[in-house]
C-alpha cells in the first residue's frame, strides 16, 4: 500500500520537476520541493477541516457531555452505562459530529506522510531526469576506471552511507547498481572519488555541474547538516533550528486555534498533554532534521511555514460552519434555562403559619375550622 502512494506522490513529484526546471535548471530540486509541499499539504486539506471541525464542536458540547456524566455518575450498572453511552451518542448525532472523526483524518495523513517523506530520501528513484543523470555518470565512471568496483568499495569503507541512505539502498537488494549508490553520496564522497580517480574530474565535469545546478539550493540537499558541519560549513547549523523554530511556532498557533473556549478553571489534560508536545516535538523535529538529507529538511521547514497559512484559511473556514452550531447551542440552552425557570415557580415556598397547621394533629386542626356553639 505505501509503495502505491509513494509512486503516485513520485509522478508528481516528477511532473512538478520537469516544470520547474523549464522555469529554472539552477536549484531545481529545491524549488521542486516546496512546490511540491504545498502540493501535497493542499491534498490534506479536506481531512484538516474535517478534524479541526470535530476538535472544536466536541469542545463546545463539553458542558452537555459534563451533564450527562454528572446525571450518570456512580451509577455503574450495565443499564446506565448503556443509557449514558446512547444519551451521548445522540448528542453526537443531534450536531452530526463523530468523536473518532477527529482521530481518522490524522490516521489517514500518517501513511500519505509516510509516503512523501519516502519520495523524498532518495528523489532519483522518482524524477527520470536525475535517474538518467546519474547513469550517464556511472556509465562515465565504468568507461573510465577499469577498477570501478574497487574504488567506490574503497570508498564506500572510508566514508560509509548514512543509515538513511543506507536504507534506500538495501531496499533494491540484488539489483543495485553503480548510479544507485552514486544518487546517494554526499559532497565528501564525491570528493574523495574525484581524488581517488583525478581523471574524472574533467571526464564528468558538464555532468557533475548538472547535478550541482540540480541538487544545490543553499547546500547539497543530499548532504545532511550534520555531514555539512563536520566539513566546516558551520552555516547549515540554520536548517535544524529553522525545523525546530517552525515547528513550534505551527504548534503555538494550531493549539490557540483549534482550541475551544475554557468551560471551566480546571485545567484540561488534553490542553496540558498539547503543551507538552509543544516543547517536545520542536527539540524531535530540529534533532531528526540535523541528521536527515537537508532536502528533507527543507520539506519540513517548507511545510510548517505552508501550514501555518493554511491553518488560517481553515480557522476561516471553521468559524464559519461553527455559526450554524452555535446559534444552535445558544437556543436550546435558553429555551432548557426558561423551562428550569418555570419548574421553580411551581415549587411556591409554604408560608409558616400552614406550615405549622399542617404540622398540628388532625383533630386540632378539625376543631379549629368548626364554629364555636353557644
Amino acid at each position: 500500500m505505501f509503495d502505491f502512494i509513494s509512486d503516485f506522490f513520485g509522478v508528481i513529484f516528477n511532473v512538478i520537476f520537469n516544470g520547474v526546471e523549464i522555469l529554472t535548471p539552477i536549484g531545481t530540486l529545491g524549488f521542486a520541493i516546496i512546490l511540491f509541499t504545498l502540493v501535497s499539504r493542499l491534498l490534506m486539506t479536506p481531512l484538516q477541516i474535517k478534524q479541526q471541525r470535530t476538535t472544536r464542536t466536541m469542545g463546545k458540547l463539553q458542558p452537555e457531555l459534563q451533564k450527562i456524566q454528572k446525571k450518570y455518575a456512580g451509577k455503574k450498572d450495565q443499564a446506565s452505562q448503556l443509557q449514558q453511552s446512547q444519551e451521548m451518542q445522540a448528542l453526537y448525532k443531534k450536531y452530526n459530529i463523530n468523536p473518532l472523526a477527529g482521530c481518522l483524518p490524522l490516521l489517514i495523513q500518517l501513511p500519505l506522510i509516510y509516503a512523501v517523506y519516502a519520495v523524498l530520501r532518495q528523489p532519483s528513484r522518482h524524477i527520470e531526469k536525475l535517474a538518467e543523470l546519474y547513469a550517464q555518470i556511472a556509465i562515465k565512471i565504468e568507461a573510465a576506471l577499469s577498477n570501478s568496483a574497487q574504488v567506490i568499495n574503497e570508498l564506500l569503507i572510508e566514508h560509509p552511507f548514512s543509515s538513511t541512505a543506507q536504507l534506500e539502498i538495501d531496499k533494491l537488494g540484488d539489483s543495485v547498481v553503480l548510479a544507485n549508490q552514486l544518487a546517494n553520496f554526499t559532497t565528501k564522497q564525491w570528493e574523495y572519488l574525484l581524488e581517488k580517480a583525478p581523471e574524472l574530474n574533467q571526464i564528468l565535469e558538464v555532468l557533475m555541474q548538472q547535478k550541482i545546478d540540480y541538487e544545490y539550493f543553499f547546500f547539497n540537499l543530499v548532504d545532511s547538516p550534520s555531514q555539512l558541519v563536520s566539513g566546516g560549513n558551520y552555516f547549515a547549523l540554520v536548517v535544524p533550528i529553522l525545523a525546530g523554530a517552525s515547528t513550534f511556532i505551527f504548534s503555538k498557533l494550531t493549539m490557540a486555534q483549534s482550541a475551544p473556549p475554557a468551560s471551566s478553571n480546571s485545567e484540561n489534560p488534553a490542553e496540558s498533554m498539547m503543551k507538552t508536545m509543544n516543547i517536545i516535538m520542536p527539540i524531535m523535529m530540529g534533532s531528526i532534521s540535523y541528521t536527515v538529507s537537508t532536502g528533507l529538511a527543507l520539506y519540513w521547514i517548507a511545510g510548517n511555514l505552508i501550514m501555518m497559512g493554511q491553518q488560517a484559511w481553515i480557522a476561516k473556514v471553521v468559524k464559519k460552519q461553527e455559526a450554524v452550531i452555535d446559534e444552535k447551542l445558544r437556543l436550546e440552552r435558553e429555551a432548557l434555562a426558561k423551562t428550569s425557570k418555570k419548574k421553580k415557580k411551581k415549587k411556591k415556598p409554604i408560608d409558616n403559619k400552614q406550615a405549622d397547621d399542617n404540622n398540628k394533629p388532625v383533630k386540632e386542626r378539625k376543631e379549629r375550622k368548626q364554629p364555636d356553639k353557644d
